[in-house]
C-alpha cells in the first residue's frame, strides 16, 4: 500500500511539473498536427470514393432505364421523358439534357447547378448536391447529359469516417505521447525533479552555513553519459567547491572570531542608530556586563563621553579607510569607570554600514603619563638643585685643600682627609645625577675598535696592577669600525670592565671577546669569575640608584645603559655559578655612508 501511495505521489508530482506539461502539450500537439498533415489526403480521397461510388450507381440504373429504348426515334424528348424514372431511385434528384452542340434540351426533377460549360463534376457540400456530367456510350455523339445526386449519404459516410479517423488519431497520439512521457520520466523528468529538490536542499544547507558534502544527494549517485549526467557532473563540482569555500570561510571566521575573543582590546560593532549590535568576550570583562545585556544597549549607555549628538557627529565625520583615534570614558556595570582610546573605523557588509570600535584602557598609560610628568618635574628640580649644590660644594673642596698646607694635629688631618673624601664623592655624584638627568648628546665618528680596546686597557693598567688580576684580550680585531662617540664608548667600556676587575676573585683574569660575524654590528663580551649575580637582582642593575656596592650610588651601569641605548646598542647581563658573570654589549659598525657623514 505504501509503494502505490508512493507511485502514485510520484505520478502527481510528475504530472504537476510544468516541463512535464509542456511536454505533454507540445508532444500531443506534433502528433495531431503529424497526423492531420498525413490523414487529410486519405479523408478526401474517401470523399471522391464515395461520390464516385454515388455517380456509378446513378449511372447503372440510368443504363437499366435507357437500355433497349429506340432513342433514335423517340427524339430529345422521348429521352427526358425515359430519364425522369431515375427519379424514383432516391439517388437521383434531376438533370438537365445536352445535345451535340452544347445546348440545353431540357431538364427534369432538380435541375443541376452544373452547366455545359462548367466542365467536370462538382460537390455542394453545403447542399449535399452533387452535380456529375454522364458520357455513356448510349447517348454518345447525340446528347450530354448532366445528374444532379442527393449526396447526404455521402456526408453521413464522409463524417463518420472523419469520426473514425479522428478517434484513431487520438488514440494514436495518447498512446505515443503517453509512451513518450512515460520514457521521458526516467530518462529526462524524474532526474530533473530530484536535481531540482537536491538544488533546494544544497540551497537551504547553504545558507544554514552546513556542511553540504554530509547531506544524501541522490542526483549524484545517477551514472549518465548524457548532457544532463553533465549537468550532474557539473553539480558535484559546485557542491565540492562551495564546501571548500564554506570551510574555508568557517574557518577563517573561527580564526578571527577567536582572534577577537582573545584580543587586549576591547571590539563594539555599532548601527548607525548608535545600537550595540556585537561585541567580543573582552569588552564584557571590562564592563562587568553579559554580552547579552551588551546587545540591548546603545553608545550613550556605556561611552559616557559622548552624547547622542556627538555620535551623530561622528558618524558623518566617518569615511571609509579613514579610521579616527578618540579618547573617551567607559562606564562599567556598577557605576564606576576607566579611561579609554577609541579607535573608530566605518564597516561595510551586505550594504550595510556600521562602526567598528576598538576601546583600550588606558588607566595604566594615564597613571604612566602622571608618574613622567611626575618623574620630569623631580628631574628638572633635581638638575636645579644639583646646579646650586656644585657652587657651593666647589667652594668647599677649595678651602678644605687648602687646610692641607696647614699644620694640623694627626686627628684633625685624619678629619680634613676624610672631609675631603665626602666631599669629592658628592660632587662625582653630583656630576652623574646631571648626566643621567640630561639624554645623551652623542659627537659620533668612525673608531677603529682595537685603537679604542687599547686605549680603555691603558687606562686600566694601574688598576690591574694593584688588584693583583689581568685583563685577556680576544684575537685581534682589525679592520672593525664603530659608529660613535668616542668619549662616551670610552667610559661605557671603563666602567664595564672595571666594575668586572672589582667582582673578579685576585689571582683570576677578566676576558673581553669580540664578535663581529654579525652584519652591520658588533658584539663585545666582557666574562669575569667569582660569585654570580642573584637572578633577582639582574634586572635592576640598571635601574638608577640601585647598587650593590656599599660606597656606590647606582648610576655607573644606568649611565652606561644609557649610553649604549643612545647609539643604537643593546646591553645585557647573565650571570650563573657554572659560567661567571658575562655582559655583552652590541653596537653599531660604521659604513661608507656614515664615514662620509662623519666627513661633513
Amino acid at each position: 500500500m505504501a509503494k502505490v501511495a508512493y507511485q502514485l505521489r510520484s505520478l502527481l508530482e510528475f504530472l504537476n511539473a510544468r516541463l512535464s506539461r509542456r511536454i505533454t502539450y507540445w508532444v500531443f500537439l506534433s502528433i495531431i498536427v503529424i497526423e492531420i498533415i498525413i490523414l487529410v489526403p486519405s479523408v478526401l480521397r474517401r470523399e471522391r470514393e464515395l461520390l464516385a461510388n454515388l455517380r456509378a450507381l446513378s449511372t447503372a440504373e440510368a443504363r437499366g432505364l435507357l437500355y433497349g429504348q429506340a432513342l433514335d426515334q423517340s427524339g430529345s424528348d422521348g429521352v427526358l421523358e425515359a430519364l425522369r424514372a431515375l427519379e424514383t431511385s432516391g439517388v437521383v434528384l434531376g438533370g438537365a439534357l445536352y445535345d451535340a452542340q452544347a445546348q440545353l434540351v431540357g431538364t427534369f426533377g432538380e435541375p443541376p447547378a452544373l452547366t455545359s460549360e462548367g466542365g467536370q463534376d462538382r460537390y455542394y457540400r453545403w447542399q449535399n448536391r452533387y452535380d456529375a456530367p454522364w458520357d455513356m456510350d448510349l447517348l454518345e455523339d447525340r446528347y450530354w447529359l448532366i445528374i444532379r445526386h442527393d449526396a447526404s449519404g455521402v456526408q453521413r459516410e464522409f463524417f463518420a469516417f472523419i469520426g473514425r479517423i479522428t478517434g484513431l488519431v487520438i488514440i494514436i497520439s495518447a498512446f505515443v505521447t503517453g509512451t513518450t512521457l512515460y520514457v521521458l520520466r526516467w530518462l529526462l523528468i524524474k532526474p530533473v525533479l530530484q536535481l531540482r529538490q537536491d538544488l533546494l536542499t544544497a540551497g537551504t544547507a547553504i545558507s544554514q552555513g552546513t556542511d553540504s558534502l554530509t547531506l544524501d544527494f541522490k542526483t549524484l549517485d545517477l551514472a549518465r553519459d548524457d548532457e544532463l549526467g553533465d549537468v550532474i557532473t557539473a553539480f558535484g563540482q559546485m557542491l565540492r567547491q562551495i564546501s571548500h569555500a564554506i570551510t574555508t570561510r568557517q574557518q577563517s571566521e573561527a580564526r578571527f572570531r577567536t582572534l577577537v575573543e582573545q584580543a587586549v582590546d576591547a571590539f563594539f560593532v555599532v548601527d548607525q542608530q548608535g545600537q550595540i549590535i556585537d561585541v567580543n568576550q573582552t569588552a564584557c570583562h571590562n564592563l562587568g556586563y553579559s554580552r547579552d545585556e551588551l546587545l540591548r544597549l546603545a553608545v550613550p549607555d556605556v561611552q559616557k563621553a559622548f552624547t547622542a549628538a556627538d555620535f551623530e557627529k561622528i558618524w558623518q565625520q566617518l569615511q571609509p579607510g579613514l579610521p579616527q583615534t578618540r579618547e573617551g570614558w567607559h562606564q562599567r556595570k556598577d557605576g564606576t569607570g576607566f579611561p579609554v582610546e577609541v579607535r573608530l573605523g566605518l564597516l561595510e557588509t551586505n550594504q550595510n554600514h556600521y562602526i567598528l570600535a576598538l576601546a583600550r584602557d588606558i588607566t595604566e598609560r594615564k597613571a604612566s603619563e602622571k608618574t613622567r610628568a611626575r618623574l620630569a618635574e623631580i628631574g628638572e628640580l633635581a638638575a636645579m638643585i644639583v646646579h646650586e649644590v656644585r657652587s657651593p660644594l666647589t667652594t668647599i673642596l677649595l678651602g678644605l685643600s687648602s687646610f692641607q698646607t696647614l699644620a694640623l694635629s694627626e686627628r684633625a688631618q685624619r678629619r680634613l682627609s676624610l672631609a675631603l673624601a665626602e666631599a669629592q664623592r658628592l660632587q662625582q655624584l653630583l656630576n652623574e645625577i646631571l648626566m643621567y638627568s640630561h639624554e645623551p648628546i652623542l659627537e659620533r665618528e668612525p673608531i677603529p675598535l682595537q685603537a679604542l680596546m687599547q686605549e680603555v686597557v691603558s687606562n686600566l693598567e694601574a688598576h690591574l696592577a694593584d688588584s693583583h688580576k689581568s685583563l685577556r684580550l680576544g684575537p685581534s680585531q682589525t679592520g672593525i669600525t664603530l659608529w660613535g662617540d668616542r668619549n662616551k664608548l670610552k667610559q661605557v667600556f671603563i666602567n664595564l670592565v672595571s666594575n668586572a676587575i672589582e667582582a673578579c676573585p685576585a689571582g683570576e683574569s677578566v676576558t673581553w671577546q669580540v664578535d663581529a660575524s654579525t652584519p652591520q654590528q658588533v658584539t663585545l663580551s666582557i666574562h669575569n669569575g667569582g660569585a654570580p649575580i642573584p637572578p633577582d637582582i639582574l634586572p635592576k642593575l640598571t635601574v638608577p640608584f640601585f647598587t650593590t656596592k656599599p660606597s656606590g650610588n647606582g648610576l655607573g651601569l644606568a649611565i652606561t645603559k644609557q649610553i649604549i641605548d643612545a647609539h643604537g646598542g643593546e646591553l645585557t647581563i647573565t650571570s650563573s655559578a657554572d659560567q661567571g658573570t658575562v655582559v655583552t654589549v652590541t653596537l653599531p659598525l660604521a659604513g661608507p655612508g656614515k664615514e662620509r657623514l662623519a666627513e661633513v
